[in-house]
């Protein structure tokens, strides 16, 4: 490819030669022709001369004319013809003036004998003659005519001489005109191949260089526009790439999935959530038609309807692999340049659906929690109302089942301030450092003596005295709500094991028994409130179903952990952990 130096340069060469060249010929020409025209000048003023000088009247004896032509020509360097008024040669310096016949054939000799000039004489130039005629007037009377003629062989090989040191000189020039060319064209195209290089170098994202301005001209302002362009670009170019890291950090970091589909129903946008919801990775999804996968059938369904319709749509799809999820679709029209695409935003609800259907759960054992003893207390009140009281032995029967119901429902009103309480964060734990084997030990002592009635073995095996931070009444109600759970559980002639101990961050409590154990389906739930494994031996025991989610929450309170062992008719074993 030709580069923009090398065609200056051409161009200026091209155009110096031919300017040189042609100021050449012209002058040449001029040089020839002025030359003949001084050379025609002094032959005719030198040919006036001798016409004057010639005696014409003379005509008797022709070798005198003869001689004097002779003697005129070898004087003048020239060829002398002398004419009559008829036309016919008289005498010649060079040639037989019998042999020329009659000049008058010539329009030159004609006219001079008919003295029509110009400057007193006429001329007549050929390649390499140059003739001059010049009439002769005697009295007023044209008498004949002098011809003087000159050879330009001499002039013309002069010129040659003159042409060669032209050419060398013009040659000489030439040269000259190159190098000086050639290095102005270059320095007008040095700074216009750095514009370049830069421009190259912005166009692939590098914006470092600069072009050094030296001059305040065209090239100069041109350049100084791109120095300003490729900074004001390297500020943008930076300032969308972090909007477009912050932009990708948003949608990868979202809990909501976000798809974007374009009008061919290809994926072309998949942030993490939903290769997390799908457990599809990025090459399974980009670029890909969302009618390939069968987890997103319902989905497909949904893009159908949104992109005929125009409008946004939303609708809870339910999906079961990898795992079961409830999620909220919200699918958006997209016009773009190849028609319309759409966006789907997709957020887990699953949580929000348990929690809805653990509120109405949690209602229902509520009622049915407060209905059972507030039943059992009107249905022996109306029968006391009815004569019952008049027995001593049942009036006691049913006072005795009526105080145990309303100390049932209290503990139950009470177990829900308390959860609802600890739920709310409005609970103040009244932290201090305590031993914790002592406080082990005094609520251990609270709850042995029911321990012992259900016929069950308590062990205790603590580790050496360490001091623990703890409130000492919640920390109270931790163990006592497992214990009791572990008792409510655990058939007579069973044991219950309570240790404690301390590692290098944390120490724990552990509670074990050797009851009926949980099944592993019903572990996940075992915390939540009102759930029980076994809700007949539960009621019978005068449980709530609120003690472990109390415990839950206690411990966490204490910036803690929870976490449970059981195998169906082996036992349970719950194993707290808190920091020191």
């Amino acid at each position: 490819m030709r580069t923009l130096r090398s065609r200056l340069t051409v161009m200026f060469l091209l155009l110096i030669g031919l300017s040189m060249l042609g100021s050449g010929f012209f002058v040449a020409l001029l040089l020839k022709a002025s030359s003949i025209d001084s050379l025609a000048d002094r032959l005719g003023k030198e040919g006036v001369l001798l016409a004057d000088t010639i005696n014409w009247m003379d005509r008797k004896r022709p070798e005198d004319l003869q001689k004097q032509a002779e003697l005129y020509g070898h004087s003048l360097d020239a060829r002398v013809t002398l004419i009559d008024r008829e036309g016919r040669a008289l005498a010649d310096s060079e040639k037989d003036p019998a042999e020329m016949g009659n000049l008058s054939r010539f329009p030159e000799v004609k006219r001079a004998l008919q003295n029509r000039t110009e400057d007193g004489f006429n001329r007549v130039t050929t390649a390499d003659r140059l003739d001059v005629f010049i009439p002769v007037q005697r009295e007023n009377r044209v008498r004949g005519a002098v011809r003087l003629s000159l050879d330009l062989q001499d002039v013309n090989q002069s010129l040659s001489q003159v042409w060669v040191s032209l050419i060398g000189g013009l040659a000489m020039a030439y040269i000259a005109a190159v190098l000086i060319g050639s290095r102005y064209a270059s320095k007008i195209t040095r700074p216009l191949e750095e514009i370049t290089r830069v421009a190259s170098d912005i166009a692939r994202n590098k914006f470092h260089r600069r072009i050094p301005v030296t001059k305040r001209d065209e090239i100069g302002r041109l350049a100084s526009a791109i120095n300003r362009m490729a900074a004001s670009l390297k500020v943008q170019l930076e300032t969308i790439r972090k909007s477009e890291r912050r932009l990708t950090s948003v949608i990868e970091t979202m809990d909501s999935g976000l798809l974007m589909v374009d009008s061919d129903e290809r994926i072309i946008l998949a942030n993490q959530a939903i290769h997390r919801f799908f457990n599809l990775k990025t090459s399974q999804l980009l670029r890909k038609p969302l009618s390939e996968r069968a987890v997103f059938h319902d989905l497909y369904h949904l893009y159908l309807r949104c992109k005929e319709s125009g409008e946004k749509v939303s609708e809870e799809l339910h999906i079961y692999f990898p795992e079961e999820r409830i999620l909220e679709a919200n699918l958006t029209p997209v016009w773009g340049e190849t028609g319309i695409g759409v966006v789907a935003v997709l957020h887990d609800i699953t949580a929000i659906r348990h929690l809805e259907q653990m509120r109405t759960e949690f209602v229902a054992n509520v009622s049915h929690e407060l209905k059972t003893p507030v039943t059992s207390l009107r249905g022996f009140a109306e029968t006391l109302l009815d004569g019952a009281a008049e027995d001593p032995e049942m009036r006691r029967e049913f006072l005795e089942i009526i105080h145990h119901e309303s100390l049932r429902l209290e503990r139950l009103i009470g177990d829900l301030l308390d959860l609802s309480k600890i739920e709310s964060r409005k609970v103040r734990l009244n932290l201090e450092e305590v031993r914790a084997d002592d406080l082990i030990q005094r609520t251990v002592r609270t709850i042995e003596k029911q321990i012992r009635q259900e016929e069950l073995d308590l062990h205790l095996e603590l580790e050496k005295s360490f001091t623990v931070r703890v409130d000492q009444d919640r920390f109270s109600q931790i163990l006592i709500n497992l214990l009791s759970n572990a008792m409510s559980y655990t058939p007579a002639g069973g044991s219950i094991t309570l240790s404690a101990g301390k590692e290098e961050k944390q120490w724990w409590v552990q509670v074990a028994d050797t009851g009926i154990g949980i099944p592993e389906e019903d572990q996940p739930r075992i915390f939540e409130r009102f759930y029980r494994v076994d809700k007949a031996r539960s009621r019978e025991s005068g449980g709530t179903g609120l003690g472990l989610a109390i415990v839950k929450h206690l411990v966490e309170a204490h910036h803690g952990s929870i976490h449970l062992e059981s195998r169906p008719g082996e036992g349970t074993c719950f194993t707290l952990y808190f920091p020191l």
